[in-house]
C-alpha cells in the first residue's frame, strides 16, 4: 500500500504517459473520417474527351458548329485583341483522325481555326472580324460543345469597278495555232524574293515564300504532266531584278511567260482573284496594282502606256496574252472555286514592267489576298497552294489544248 510521501516507482508514470498518448484524440495518428484539410497532390480523376467529328452548318443568318465528344469537357474562352479573336481551350481533349481529316481538307469556315495543341488540350480561334452574337453551349445525350454565331452583315461591300474587256479570242489564225503547238519553254516568275518580302499578312505571312513555293509545284506539274521545259526566274529565296526576270526568259527564248504573286488591299475584307495581262490599266485600282508590283509609283507606270500605243509589234502578243489569262482564270475559278470561298474579280490589264518587256504572251496571276486574313490563313496551308499550282496547270494546259483542237478542226 502507498504510503503518503512516498514516491511513485518509475515504470508506473511511464505508463500513463504511454496510455494518454495513445488515447487523447488530439494526438491520435489514426486516419481521421472526416473531410481533409491537406495540400497534398490528390490524384485527378479527369479522363480525355475525344472529340469523334466535327460539324458545321451555315447560312445567312446563322453559323453552327458542333464538337461530338465522347464525354464532357471542360473549357475556357478569352477574348483578345489585335487581331480581335476568342480563344477556346478545351482541357483534356484530343482531335479524333475524323475530325484532323476536315481540319487537313478545310471542311470548316476560315473564320475558325482548330488546333490539338499538346498532348490533351485544343484549341479554338475564332476571328471575330467575320462574326458577331457568339454563344457556346455544353450539350449532354449526346455529350456536344455548340458553338453559335452570326456573319457581320454590317460593314457594306467593297465596290468593285465594271470592267469591260473584249471576249476572248477562239477563232485563233493558223499561225497563232501553230505557235502554241510549238511552246515548249515555260518561264516561271515567283515575285519578290531575298530584301523584297512583297506584300506581308496580318499574321506574318510573306508572298515571297508563297509564291515560290506555288512556282515549284507549279514546275513540277508542268514537266511530269506535260513534259515541258519549265524554268524560273528564281528557284530560291533570291532578290531578281525586274528587268532581270525579262531578260532571263527572252534570253530562253522563251513561249510562255506567268508571273505568280499574291495581292493586297487597304480594304482587309477583299479576298479573290485577279488575272492581268499587259496594256493599258482597266481602272485605277489596276494601275495601283501594277505600281505596287513595278517597285514604284502611279505617275511612272503611265509612262508605260506611251509605248503601248506606239508598238504595234504588242498587239498579237497582248491577243494571246489575254487568251492565256483568261484560260488561267476559269481554271482557278473551276477547280479552287469549287472547294474553297473564292471571289472572282476577272481579268484585267495593267502596265506592268515585267510583262512589257518579255517578247513572248504572259500574264500575272495574283492568288488571293494576303491582306484578308482568311485568305492568309488558306494561303498557309500546303493543300490551298497544291490546288491554287494545279489550276494554274490547267489554265496553261487548256490554253495549250485549244489550239490542238483547232488544227484537228
Amino acid at each position: 500500500m502507498h504510503k503518503a510521501g512516498q514516491a511513485f516507482p518509475l515504470q508506473f508514470v511511464w505508463c500513463i504517459l504511454l496510455v494518454g498518448l495513445f488515447c487523447t484524440p488530439a494526438l491520435s495518428f489514426g486516419r481521421s473520417t472526416g473531410p481533409s484539410l491537406s495540400s497534398a497532390p490528390q490524384k485527378s480523376s479527369a479522363k480525355t474527351a475525344t472529340i469523334s467529328n466535327l460539324r458545321y452548318y451555315g447560312s445567312t443568318q446563322q453559323h453552327r458548329l458542333i464538337f461530338d465528344l465522347g464525354r464532357p469537357v471542360q473549357y475556357t474562352q478569352q477574348r483578345v485583341s489585335n487581331p480581335d479573336q476568342v480563344v477556346i481551350n478545351l482541357a483534356n481533349a484530343v482531335l479524333s483522325k475524323t475530325a484532323k481529316r476536315k481540319l487537313d481538307e478545310h471542311m470548316l469556315p476560315t473564320e475558325i481555326e482548330i488546333k490539338q495543341m499538346g498532348a490533351r488540350r485544343v484549341q479554338v480561334t475564332l476571328n471575330m472580324e467575320d462574326m458577331t452574337g457568339l454563344k457556346l453551349q455544353s450539350l449532354r445525350k449526346p455529350y456536344r460543345l455548340l458553338v453559335v454565331y452570326a456573319p457581320k452583315q454590317n460593314s457594306p461591300p467593297v465596290a468593285q469597278p465594271k470592267i469591260t474587256l473584249p471576249p476572248v479570242i477562239r477563232q485563233s489564225t493558223e499561225v497563232q495555232r501553230q505557235a502554241r503547238l510549238d511552246i515548249d519553254t515555260i518561264i516561271l516568275d515567283p515575285g519578290h524574293g531575298g530584301k523584297d518580302p512583297g506584300a506581308i499578312g496580318r499574321n506574318g505571312l510573306m508572298e515571297k515564300e508563297v509564291v515560290l513555293d506555288v512556282a515549284l509545284r507549279l514546275r513540277e506539274l508542268l514537266k511530269d504532266r506535260l513534259g515541258k521545259n519549265a524554268m524560273m526566274t528564281r528557284a530560291t529565296d533570291v532578290f531578281i531584278e525586274l528587268d532581270d526576270r525579262a531578260k532571263f526568259a527572252n534570253a530562253q527564248k522563251a513561249d510562255l511567260f506567268v508571273s505568280i504573286h499574291i495581292n493586297s488591299h487597304p480594304s482587309p475584307n477583299v479576298r479573290g482573284i485577279e488575272l492581268y495581262h499587259f496594256g493599258i490599266a482597266s481602272d485605277r485600282r489596276a494601275m495601283q496594282v501594277a505600281a505596287r508590283e513595278n517597285g514604284d509609283t502611279i505617275d511612272h507606270a503611265r509612262d508605260l502606256v506611251d509605248l503601248i500605243k506606239a508598238d504595234l509589234a504588242l498587239s498579237k502578243r497582248i491577243e494571246e496574252s489575254q487568251n492565256l489569262a483568261w484560260e488561267t482564270k476559269l481554271a482557278i475559278v473551276n477547280l479552287v472555286g469549287t472547294a474553297y470561298n473564292l471571289d472572282d474579280h476577272g481579268v484585267k490589264t495593267a502596265p506592268f514592267y515585267v510583262l512589257r518587256y518579255t517578247a513572248m504572251p504572259s500574264i500575272l496571276a495574283e492568288l488571293s489576298f494576303i491582306s484578308n486574313s482568311s485568305d492568309e490563313k488558306l494561303l498557309r496551308a500546303s493543300s490551298y497552294r497544291q490546288k491554287m499550282a494545279e489550276a494554274l496547270f490547267e489554265g496553261i494546259r487548256n490554253y495549250l489544248n485549244s489550239a490542238q483542237v483547232a488544227s484537228a478542226q
